[in-house]
């Protein structure tokens, strides 16, 4: 490397092969452009090539040759990584990277090879010389998938490749298809129950987020509301409802998307409008099979379909729900269908034993096909273990209680087992790989290990604690070994405001995955659109049953974005909200005093039954009745910023993440 120096040593002998003590030498260098030396003999490397280091005394000379080799010891990305372009197209800024020596500098005339390891597309051009200043570029012309990752490296042996990312984004709308609504029975002046939604694509079968579909009644056909939309991050658009024509017939509704050349637009619905006749037959609609927790409701309430003779859902019709085994109890047990035909019981709460419940519900009348309908229910008890240990003295008092209903809160809401890892002998989890004071784990792990240390991190008033996984199962990636660290300057003003409790659930929440193994390049559980670290400006929950919960508290009414907001820190300063806050929490000016915001506020701050359903998505078999109570009504758009909360600053712990297989055996390491 340039820069490198080595001191030589001369000895001068007589002719009789004695050393001369305190002999005069001069030191020289045929090519300083190459190497120098000082007068001390300190040999010093400039540049590439071969030269000879000369040393004289009096008329007598010897050399040495000295070789100087650069090589490539670090490739630093400069320029291009991050970027976002239209799936297939050429990204704006070229891939730029650094090649350095050991000693830091630029490695000149070295090949750079830049691959695609992700995602498709091309590079051009895939080997290059690095310039006088060690740099080497290429562009990059990404692969036609939005979902799919996108991941180009740059490699010069023998140093560490450097890899770059970006974000396809679907292009212009191509295409349209029904994707649900079409060809209903309904009775007369009812409401379709399920609505029409199309699906956009673009030309290399993308799905179109935020194009705009305005759906639009034939004549006769009835009315919409909702009737313009934008499609979702999944690039569906539904309409907010249809009502069918108050006469028999067939009704029409048109699906328009806005542009041109769009294959199969408009998209038409049709709709089979009769005058419903008397209960004819009854069928389970939603909640049977459900495993639940003793002593709690079920996460869905179970509901029947009422129809008549024609397939015409029956409004009005009575149906009584009533549990038949294993004890348990009901709400709501006596309603009646609405003009979907579907009537469902307030909530069926399983018995305080593991086994079986049952339970039945009857239409009133006669002759009803099915009737009644009995839906079966499995009750389990708690399986899911949080092992909490403190890696510095145990708290005490409300402290400590406030870690104990932490846990016990976590394992009411996660409560199906997860897959034990057998941590021991050979696999054992070496100490310090978990925080620099973590001990070794030498046995199976079941199912989640937490260590907790009280200690100093910044002063009062800042970072308040922080929490992260250090070990994950590589087919889940369910979090196996974590950590949290609370700042000791705030502890007691924490609990002195009732707020210690908060910020323990809070921070334990992110040890067993929320906002921490979201991303879709990372952990491959793609539960995060949009991401901000990625140059999204609306990073959004794309979850199943969080999305379907979010609309169940009343996220249909909310437009200021995709669903489910994820905190993108608008209307907030840097020092209110920056990297550790975005991408990994509620949105606070939409959610406010949810728990799993990045803020703390006044009052209550509950854990909604929409953090419950995400932990779902992520693979966890829960408990949505062990939420707390949430109410909040979502405007058009999102509110103002709250600066009088207590922000949780910088509270994701920033560790490596080592993926552990079902065998024990670490696999890989996840940086974040």
């Amino acid at each position: 490397s340039k820069g490198v120096t080595k001191q030589l040593t001369a000895t001068v002998n007589d002719q009789h092969g004695n050393p001369i003590q305190n002999a005069t030498v001069t030191w020289s260098s045929n090519n300083t452009a190459v190497a120098t030396v000082s007068s001390s003999g300190l040999a010093a490397s400039v540049g590439n090539g071969t030269t000879q280091i000369v040393v004289a005394a009096g008329q007598i000379s010897t050399q040495v040759t000295v070789s100087v080799a650069q090589a490539a010891y670090t490739i630093t990305k400069t320029t291009g990584d991050n970027q976002s372009a239209v799936a297939g197209s050429q990204l704006p800024q070229a891939l730029a990277v650094q090649v350095t020596d050991s000693v830091g500098n630029p490695v000149a005339s070295v090949a750079v090879s830049f691959s695609v390891t992700s995602g498709g597309g091309s590079v051009t051009p895939l080997s290059v010389l690095t310039d006088a200043s060690g740099k080497a570029s290429s562009q990059w012309t990404i692969g036609t998938s939005s979902t799919a990752q996108q991941r180009v490296t740059a490699s010069s042996t023998p140093a560490t490749p450097a890899v770059f990312s970006a974000t396809a984004k679907a292009g212009a709308p191509q295409s349209v298809v029904k994707q649900a609504g079409d060809n209903r029975k309904v009775g007369t002046g009812t409401a379709v129950s399920i609505k029409p939604a199309v699906l956009v694509k673009d030309q290399y079968g993308n799905a179109v987020p935020n194009a705009t579909v305005t759906f639009a009644a034939g004549q006769n056909s009835g009315s919409v509301t909702g009737g313009t939309v934008l499609t979702t991050a999944t690039g569906v658009g539904t309409v907010g409802g249809w009502t069918v024509d108050v006469n028999p017939g067939t009704d029409t509704l048109y699906a328009t998307v806005t542009g041109s050349g769009i294959t199969g637009n408009p998209a038409t619905f049709l709709a089979t409008v009769k005058t419903p006749g008397p209960p004819a037959s009854v069928a389970v609609q939603a909640g049977d099979g459900q495993i639940g927790l003793v002593g709690y409701a079920l996460n869905v309430a179970p509901a029947v379909l009422v129809l008549d003779t024609a397939s015409i859902p029956v409004a009005n019709s009575q149906v009584t729900f009533a549990v038949a085994t294993g004890g348990g109890s009901i709400s709501g047990g006596s309603v009646m269908t609405g003009t979907d035909g579907v009537g469902t019981v307030g909530s069926w709460t399983v018995g305080s034993s593991p086994g079986s419940n049952t339970l039945t519900a009857t239409v009133t009348g006669s002759g009803i096909t099915n009737n009644p309908v009995t839906f079966t229910a499995t009750a389990q008890t708690a399986a899911y273990n949080i092992d909490v240990r403190y890696l510095s003295p145990v708290p005490t008092g409300t402290r400590k209680a406030a870690f104990d209903s932490a846990v016990a809160h976590w394992q009411r809401i996660i409560y199906g087992d997860v897959p034990d890892i057998d941590a021991s002998g050979s696999n054992q989890i070496p100490a310090g790989t978990c925080g620099s004071n973590s001990p070794a784990i030498n046995q199976i792990i079941d199912d989640v290990i937490i260590f907790v240390t009280l200690d100093s991190i910044d002063g009062p008033g800042k970072i308040l604690g922080q929490a992260g996984s250090c070990y994950i199962r590589s087919s889940s990636k369910l979090p196996l070994v974590g950590l949290m660290h609370f700042d000791t300057a705030d502890i007691a003003t924490l609990d002195a405001n009732n707020q210690l409790k908060l910020v323990i659930l809070h921070e334990m929440g992110h040890v067993l995955g929320f906002g921490t193994i979201w991303s879709c390049s990372q952990f491959g559980l793609c539960l995060l659109a949009g991401p901000m670290s990625q140059g999204g400006t609306d990073p959004h929950f794309v979850g199943s049953q969080a999305l379907a919960t979010f609309d169940r508290i009343g996220g249909t009414s909310y437009t200021g974005g995709a669903e489910v907001p994820v905190e993108n820190c608008a209307g907030f300063t840097p020092s209110q909200c920056g990297p550790a806050t975005y991408d990994s929490h509620w949105r606070e000016t939409v959610f406010g005093n949810e728990l799993m915001t990045g803020f703390i506020n006044a009052g209550t701050n509950p854990l909604s039954v929409l953090t419950v359903a995400s932990m779902g998505d992520e693979g966890y078999t829960v408990n949505y009745a062990a939420a707390d109570p949430y109410t909040k009504v979502f405007s058009l758009l999102a509110g103002a910023a709250t600066t009088s909360a207590v922000h949780l600053e910088n509270d994701i712990l920033n560790l490596p993440i080592y993926v552990v297989d079902a065998a024990g055996r670490v696999t890989g390491v996840l940086r974040r």
